[in-house]
């Protein structure tokens, strides 16, 4: 029994240092991210590479200004270009490069893609922010309210409220936003960054933010979201750390805040980072609703022109921002609820949030 009693005490310090500290969980999902991104990369390199037509050709047509160019013009860019090296090479060379944020030369303008992209990421970076900001803070608030107040009506009416949102397509949303306030009442700006000939400024942008800010918040996933939240609270308020914490006379704001709040943030926070890719694709087609000059209006006329390198590239980029708000989501839940990184890979580490989930609905 001595022995026993003597190895006992050091094995506590290190499962407490185990949940402080995940470091098996993080290396874990940093792995699999790289390894998803890499499969990503290779995926846009095959479809660049496979794009019908010679890149060459279309560069120097578009430097040209339209004018076709010699078959010797071309076949001198190509060897410049690398294009007559083997595809590992190529693949390597292009693989740096987009590391180092050069995407290539577009086909339409002739520019560097990273240019065209420097002057269009930053007005969807800020669009989404905003959009992130308000449709986290509306349906924690949200949430909470239904599942906090005792009169049934109001949770009735929130509820009603957010199957209804559920059910309505996000350009919907957006299209009644800009019927009533811009149409309507005119009391908000109906598309652009500034008003035609106004310098760029926060005071001349935020009026014009605010239609398409709140059309992606509430237009993609706002009322699951919301449920998350009433469904996650809900299901602690009985709970025994609940009662105790109320038995124990704390504030009211420190028990739904410390002990409902926190733990019920769990489902909703995994399903969060799953739903990037739909707030991204969201994002990219409120920007053509309301001419907002960001990468959603440049990969539309992309498309149109053909200009490849540009789709590319914001694909990877679209793709990589995903992967990190999945892995960024992967670490709050491990922070928000210890059993999550403390469980084996074999076990599913989100299998302990797919019962809120599957209240909320999909």
């Amino acid at each position: 029994m001595g022995p026993l009693l003597s190895r006992a005490p050091s094995r506590v310090p290190s499962r407490a240092l185990a949940g402080r500290f995940p470091f098996r969980f993080l290396v874990r999902r940093a792995a699999a991210a790289l390894a998803v991104a890499a499969a990503l990369s290779a995926l846009c390199f095959a479809l660049l590479d496979l794009a019908p037509g010679s890149p060459a050709a279309s560069v120097l047509e578009a430097r040209s200004g339209g004018r076709p160019p010699s078959p010797a013009a071309v076949e001198r860019l190509e060897r410049e270009m690398g294009l007559y090296d083997p595809l590992p090479v190529r693949y390597g060379r292009w693989a740096a490069g987009a590391v180092r944020g050069d995407f290539g030369v577009s086909y339409g303008t002739g520019r560097p893609v990273a240019e065209t992209l420097a002057e269009t990421v930053p007005w969807t970076a800020l669009l989404t922010a905003v959009a992130v900001v308000v449709s986290v803070a509306g349906a924690v608030a949200v949430g909470l309210a239904a599942a906090l107040t005792r009169r049934v009506w109001l949770r009735r009416g929130i509820e009603t409220g957010l199957f209804a949102l559920g059910g309505m397509p996000g350009f919907v949303t957006a299209l009644l936003l800009l019927w009533v306030f811009a149409a309507w009442l005119r009391v908000l700006p109906s598309g652009g960054p500034v008003r035609p000939g106004e310098p760029v400024t926060p005071a001349a942008v935020i009026p014009h933010l605010v239609l398409p800010a709140v059309a992606l918040a509430f237009g993609h996933h706002f009322g699951t979201y919301a449920r998350l939240v009433q469904t996650g609270v809900e299901r602690l308020r009985a709970a025994p750390h609940v009662e105790n914490a109320r038995a124990r006379g704390l504030a009211r704001r420190t028990v739904v805040v410390r002990h409902l709040l926190r733990p019920g943030m769990v489902p909703f926070t995994a399903r969060l980072g799953v739903g990037v890719g739909g707030l991204i694709a969201g994002a990219y087609a409120t920007e053509m609703i309301f001419s907002w000059p960001g990468v959603g209006r440049q990969s539309v006329l992309a498309a149109r022109e053909q200009d490849y390198p540009v789709l590319t590239a914001v694909v990877l980029i679209t793709g990589v921002i995903v992967i990190l708000a999945n892995l960024l989501a992967d670490l709050a839940v491990a922070w928000l609820d210890p059993r999550v990184r403390l469980a084996g890979p074999e076990s599913g580490d989100r299998s302990i949030v797919r019962g809120g989930a599957a209240h909320a609905g999909p």
